[in-house]
């Protein structure tokens, strides 16, 4: 958070008369990090009957008007001098977030030729992580991250949401959803406007028919977790999930200005720094699209589960000289930097859309929903942990991360087979019979 510190005492006390001692801030605090995530787990399940409803389109439209109400939430929170409005904001932010999870990725690979599939999925991911840069930049003291001027941060995400939802109007209906609806010739006219081929499009719309035959009506979420056919893919897209958030992407940014300052930077040198960090995050992500479109999933998931465990090994070792052998903390710096870059090769961007080339459409929405409610999941119990089990263990902390990079490589190599390039109704078949499958 940015600085919301003394306005909540001050608030506490005005209007409850009660003066917050440090535990009673600390756990403040934490609920005020924590209800977004709370919001996030809550909003997930939720994703597959508005996007039945809504359709695709119509999901992210009411996903940028919950994100206003959050803005303006945190907005006029200290003008109301209301705690409680601040945590609505942030809970109701966190169930925007959360369908935007669950549908934006799949929104982008219907659209997109089959050929382009994994490489529009990552967009989510490039979205994140932008986001992230552009949180650092309104959190500088010289911007917003000041004591009077934090609910601009907070609220600024606003403009963006003003600007994603401008044009949202004029982009297409997912043709795979219009389909599933039985809107046939509203499917083709939008299947022109993005193709513009007729041949292709008259050969997308057999495929779609012959889908739509087989599949089927939509599956809900319970039908989901008690089909034996779908357990191993819904296995798959929930482990990627968990494994994302657990391999400490999220945690990894509370040592980095500890790592810097102990080089010899100074606090203020070192925030450039950090922010430097998540430029590289966000620059390793713009990569996504090129990397999906040219290797195959398996291979690049498998090197960035793989990567990933090895620095953060590398990491924990430089963590625990640095303090005796100054030069290990700029070993730490490269670690740190050769991690982000290999968890944005796969652990990134795959989870976000594999659901979609796993699952064939009926079941995608309901899959997806589950698989962003773990991811949520898991960057809650990581949110809530990691600062304990640090301050136990210290950098080897980070061993709970490996272990779950270890397990996406283990899960990637023998269970998840090829996509890229391929039918989800073809892969789905692969499948079938769970954890005895035989992966191609």
């Amino acid at each position: 958070m940015l600085r919301p510190l003394s306005w909540i005492m001050e608030s506490a006390l005005v209007r409850y008369s009660s003066r917050l001692g440090d535990s009673q801030m600390t756990i403040m605090m934490s609920a005020v990090v924590s209800i977004f995530l709370i919001g996030g787990m809550l909003g997930a399940p939720f994703a597959p009957i508005f996007s039945a409803r809504l359709g695709r389109r119509g999901i992210l439209t009411l996903s940028g008007l919950l994100l206003l109400v959050s803005s303006i939430c945190q907005l006029f929170c200290r003008m109301a001098n209301s705690i409680e409005m601040l945590l609505l904001g942030r809970l109701i932010g966190g169930l925007a977030a959360a369908l935007i999870y669950a549908t934006q990725p799949m929104y982008l690979v219907e659209l997109a030729p089959a050929e382009l599939s994994g490489s529009v999925g990552v967009f989510t991911c490039i979205g994140l992580t932008g986001g992230i840069v552009l949180g650092q930049v309104f959190s500088f003291d010289f911007l917003l991250g000041t004591e009077k001027l934090w609910p601009y941060a907070l609220s600024g995400s606003a403009i963006f949401v003003l600007i994603g939802l401008a044009p949202i109007f004029w982009f297409p209906e997912s043709p795979r959803f219009l389909m599933s609806q039985g809107r046939r010739e509203k499917a083709r006219v939008t299947l022109m406007r993005l193709r513009r081929d007729e041949g292709r499009v008259n050969a997308e719309m057999a495929e779609f028919e012959v889908s739509s035959a087989d599949e089927g009506q939509r599956v809900t979420m319970k039908q989901v977790l008690c089909n034996s056919k779908l357990k191993l893919p819904l296995f798959i897209v929930c482990s990627f999930h968990f494994v994302q958030q657990m391999s400490g992407i999220s945690a990894i940014w509370f040592y980095s200005i500890e790592i810097f300052t102990q080089s010899g930077f100074t606090a203020a040198v070192a925030m450039w720094l950090n922010f430097a960090l998540g430029l590289l995050n966000f620059i390793s992500a713009l990569l996504g699209p090129w990397l999906m479109r040219s290797f195959n999933r398996r291979l690049m998931m498998a090197i960035s589960c793989l990567c990933s465990a090895i620095f953060l090994v590398l990491l924990v070792v430089g963590l625990e000289l640095m303090s005796t052998i100054h030069e290990f903390s700029f070993a730490c710096i490269a670690f740190l930097s050769l991690y982000i870059v290999t968890f944005n090769m796969g652990l990134g961007p795959i989870p976000y859309f594999i659901g979609s080339e796993i699952f064939e459409t009926p079941s995608r929405p309901s899959a997806m929903a589950l698989g962003s409610f773990f991811n949520w999941l898991a960057n809650f119990v990581l949110n809530m942990i990691f600062p304990t089990l640090n301050s136990a263990t210290g950098p080897f902390v980070f061993l709970l991360c490996v272990v779950f990079c270890a397990y996406g490589f283990l899960l990637t190599y023998r269970y998840l087979p090829e996509t890229r390039n391929r039918d989800a109704k073809d892969v789905a078949q692969l499948m079938e019979n769970g954890f005895k499958s035989k992966i191609k």
